[in-house]
């Protein structure tokens, strides 16, 4: 797994933390179940940005709800941080069951790609799974480059090992039955 996840999930941009000239876009989505983005960066980045960019300037602020909900999450990640061992503990685990089926992932973070190729496929067996109450997206062009259609599965603390095992076996009984 990349250092940064194992470590302390903060990102690949951690180490260089209190460097003068970096810029760091640090999004709110999957990770703090929130929306839209912090950006960090020293006083004079900060102000250039304030004053100078365009896009910035005219953008539309975020409702007070996403940024106490952005606060809540980052103080649960600084007391809590057994959640993200647990997560680290789930994506190994997940990593393994996958390798015992013989499949391999690119991804070692805790969204995990399953590679299928054909769009049409792809989103059959995203239906297939969904309608056995699995939570996995179908993805594909133009979010994926053309024959890369995938299922995104995406773990969090709602589920446990024993989910993940009965959606690895749901994945192989689906995708037998229509990757023939």
């Amino acid at each position: 797994m990349p250092q940064a996840f194992t470590v302390s999930g903060r990102g690949l941009t951690a180490p260089y933390e209190g460097q003068e000239n970096l810029l760091v876009v640090h999004t709110c989505g999957k990770a703090l179940g929130a929306a839209g983005a912090l950006v960090t960066a020293s006083g004079v980045l900060r102000d250039f940005m304030v004053n100078r960019c365009r896009p910035f300037i005219f953008a539309t602020a975020p409702s007070p709800l996403i940024a106490v909900a952005v606060r809540e999450a980052m103080l649960i990640l600084q007391q809590e941080p057994e959640r993200q061992q647990r997560l680290i503990e789930l994506v190994a685990f997940t990593h393994r069951q996958m390798k015992n089926v013989g499949w391999k992932s690119s991804s070692n973070s805790q969204i995990i790609p399953y590679m299928v190729g054909d769009n049409a496929r792809a989103m059959q067996l995203a239906s297939a799974l969904q309608a056995r109450g699995f939570d996995i997206r179908g993805i594909r062009p133009p979010t994926v480059p053309a024959g890369t259609a995938r299922l995104r599965i995406s773990l969090t603390l709602n589920v446990g090992e024993a989910d993940v095992r009965a959606m690895l076996d749901a994945l192989v009984e689906e995708t037998e039955g229509i990757l023939r």
